[in-house]
């Protein structure tokens, strides 16, 4: 079981794409979003200076919100579909999943359950900060967060 730590998170700014979707389904549709993003960034009103995010955030009716893209080194007006927004912050719980993306489920599931034993209730928002990419999908890290209620 990945090291679960209780943290207190900035807000760093993004740019994103922000979709509603049947969480089971998302694997097959980010590549899309994240595109647009990319593409986005080519007009020059912002650049990339960080790693890629997602955020989601789930709703009652069981569909999630998405955001979508990359850590920017500034503000910025929308571009189309690509807007500036950030990441959450203040109290969350964090741990790093090593290993493949299709693997994440089990280092979150690990996080919410540390959360129960530790008394620290969920907002239920959580996001993923994706490290630099390896061919090898053994070596991929990333920064699993979630958010923490107070």
């Amino acid at each position: 079981m990945p090291g679960v730590t209780l943290v207190d998170v900035q807000p760093r700014p993004l740019a994103v794409v922000r979709v509603t979707t049947e969480l089971s389904k998302w694997s097959a549709q980010f590549r899309h979003s994240l595109d647009k993003v990319y593409e986005a960034a080519k007009s020059g009103r912002f650049r990339q200076n960080g790693h890629n995010v997602m955020i989601y955030r789930p709703r009652a009716d069981g569909l999630t919100d998405i955001e979508c893209g990359f850590e920017v080194d500034q503000r910025f007006d929308p571009i189309g579909e690509v807007v500036c927004s950030d990441t959450p912050s203040g109290a969350a719980l964090t741990a790093t999943h090593v290993g493949p993306y299709q693997n994440l489920g089990r280092t979150h599931r690990a996080i919410v359950a540390w959360s129960r034993e530790n008394g620290h209730p969920l907002t239920g928002v959580c996001w993923e900060i994706y490290g630099d990419w390896d061919p090898d999908p053994a070596q991929l890290r990333t920064e699993l967060f979630h958010q923490v209620r107070r």
